[in-house]
């Protein structure tokens, strides 16, 4: 099980990393004005989106440190697949639409940004406290 959810975050963590690298040309259109938009709505996609699939690629690699059972596991396995996407996607939706996801707030797109952040937010919380749940565990 631990192989399958390590494989399985890999590849997510891939992808989403691909997505912060393809909102990386959206990035590079708003620079060169040739895309109209915020540099740093832009600059936010792009990042977030890369650095979230790093944290997903590394988190696989510790999986196999932790002492969960398998539905614990495969919580934590999702709870970070659910991160990446909304923490890639997202951004790239708010620089899109022009609009913060701060608050929730009108217009429309911005509730769909400010979402997509606070599902985000909650779920890479489930998953770093069993991340600290199954190293305590396993250390005993």
């Amino acid at each position: 099980m631990k192989d399958e959810m390590r494989l399985f975050l890999i590849r997510h963590g891939a992808i989403v990393a691909l997505l912060g690298s393809l909102a990386g040309l959206g990035y590079m259109f708003v620079i060169t004005g040739e895309f109209p938009g915020s540099f740093k709505a832009w600059h936010l996609a792009h990042l977030q989106g890369v650095l979230t699939g790093i944290m997903i690629i590394a988190v696989s690699s510790l999986i196999t440190r932790l002492s969960l059972d398998d539905r614990k596991l495969r919580i934590l396995a999702y709870s970070f697949v659910i991160f990446g996407y909304c923490y890639s996607i997202g951004p790239v939706f708010g620089a899109v639409v022009g609009v913060k996801g701060i608050e929730p707030a009108l217009p429309v797109g911005n509730l769909i940004f400010y979402a997509s952040n606070t599902i985000a937010s909650l779920s890479v919380l489930v998953g770093l406290g069993l991340i600290i749940y199954g190293a305590r565990k396993a250390r005993t």
